[in-house]
């Protein structure tokens, strides 16, 4: 174990795994007792237990993971490149022409007069209906516009003015450890949702990071998340369950019937093969250019705010287990079959979390970074490990932010968004 002596931090390595990191001097001696151990054995033990099928694609996600992040440290632009994207829209547009050659095919059989192929018009209309194009729903009421919470939204337009996005024209949140942006309805409006749990454990210069990395989804050309694109993902999920090749749990007919419904499977099995095909190379999408944009967010959210302030939320993000326990427990604690809570038991919970957050040791966040690497798989399909966001961070050049909010203007847009955050917490209080 190597260990180098800084003003504030101790920085060592692993022997064992190679993994190397820096702490708090306050915790080295803990650190360098425990070591290896800072993965528990239940982590090993449910590692050792996974099917190989899962453990391939776990270890081909890190693969892929790891080496975009390499390349994207020599890289000068995080940008997808125009050939993804390009690949991208076309996936949207081969998907969505499919089901207008359906509907086109069905209008054609229903206008021929002849009455067999009013069945297979039947069908084709069927077809279209369940595989059609879906776009999000327009923000209804339970969503936050301007005029009712103008200091959220100065500062949104600050940063978006910094950034060059949009700024969201609604904002709403829920009872999530997470936040996200997102375009809705036929007009495409941007909008951000964010998790209270999340907003309510981050610092000031934290918020102004996520703030950044969200609206830096909007121009960081992550065209998988496109109106073509995600709607066309969707038909596909819907191509693949029509074209499953399966009878498991179904009962099988006698005669002709039954012998149709054996075959069915074997004529629909090329066509489930072609829709998984194109599964994966929506997966082959998703880490060429949504995986690439979910970098430059982070980039932008630096430059934003500062790569401190975006390390500090990468940081904060490894609480989410201890977050979810102590939500967990709120819940249990709350008597809901006597009465309702209130909004001021919601406070009261969001102002424990806020004092619990500050208790959470050295040692857990770094147990947390540690799982992270250990498993080497992403988030999910479109967000990297936290720790390849944070080695990505770090290896990029220091950026000092270019948006500024002071405390008062924070305590300002807390006490206009007490209500909203309030009714998020009752929400997760009814929750059992």
């Amino acid at each position: 174990m190597a260990l180098t002596e800084t003003p504030r931090t101790v920085e060592y390595t692993c022997q064992q795994c190679g993994w190397t990191g820096e702490f708090d001097a306050r915790f080295a001696p803990w650190c360098m007792a425990q070591d290896h151990y800072l993965i528990t054995k239940d982590e090993q033990q449910k590692s050792a237990t996974l099917k190989k099928r899962e453990r391939r694609r776990q270890e081909t996600a890190r693969r892929r993971g790891e080496a975009l992040q390499e390349r994207l440290l020599q890289a000068d632009d995080l940008r997808p490149g125009g050939a993804a994207r390009l690949a991208a829209v076309s996936f949207g547009l081969a998907i969505h022409t499919l089901t207008l050659v359906i509907f086109i095919g069905a209008v054609a059989a229903l206008l021929s007069g002849l009455w067999p192929l009013y069945i297979v018009a039947l069908l084709g209309f069927g077809i279209a209906w369940v595989v059609r194009p879906r776009f999000g729903k327009r923000p209804g009421a339970g969503w936050i516009k301007r005029g009712k919470a103008p200091k959220l939204f100065a500062i949104l337009d600050r940063i978006g003015e910094a950034n060059g996005a949009p700024t969201p024209k609604y904002v709403s949140f829920d009872g999530r450890f997470n936040a996200g942006t997102a375009r809705r309805g036929v007009r495409n409006e941007p909008v951000l949702t964010l998790g209270v749990p999340l907003w309510q454990v981050l610092a000031g210069e934290e918020r102004l990071a996520l703030l950044g990395h969200e609206l830096g989804h909007q121009v960081n050309g992550d065209t998988t998340q496109s109106v073509l694109v995600a709607s066309a993902h969707r038909s596909l999920r819907e191509w693949r369950v029509l074209f499953y090749p399966s009878t498991h749990g179904r009962p099988v007919s006698r005669g002709t019937a039954g012998f149709g419904q054996l075959l069915l499977p074997v004529v629909l099995f090329p066509f489930y093969l072609l829709m998984t095909g194109l599964q994966k190379f929506y997966g082959w999408l998703q880490v060429h250019v949504a995986l690439r944009a979910e970098f430059l967010a982070d980039d932008i959210a630096a430059e934003t705010a500062s790569t401190k302030a975006a390390l500090a939320l990468v940081r904060k993000l490894d609480a989410r287990s201890s977050v979810e326990v102590y939500m967990a427990r709120a819940r249990t604690a709350h008597p809901t079959f006597r009465n309702a809570p209130s909004l001021e038991d919601a406070m009261e919970m969001w102002i424990g979390l806020e004092d619990y957050i500050q208790t959470i040791p050295e040692h857990e966040y770094i147990r947390a970074a540690r799982i992270s690497e250990y498993r080497g798989t992403q988030i999910d399909s479109s967000h990297p490990a936290d720790y390849l966001r944070a080695r990505l961070l770090k290896g990029r050049p220091p950026r000092n932010g270019t948006v500024t909010v002071t405390e008062d203007e924070w305590l300002s847009v807390d006490l206009e968004l007490a209500s909203y955050v309030a009714e998020a917490g009752r929400a997760i209080l009814l929750r059992r």
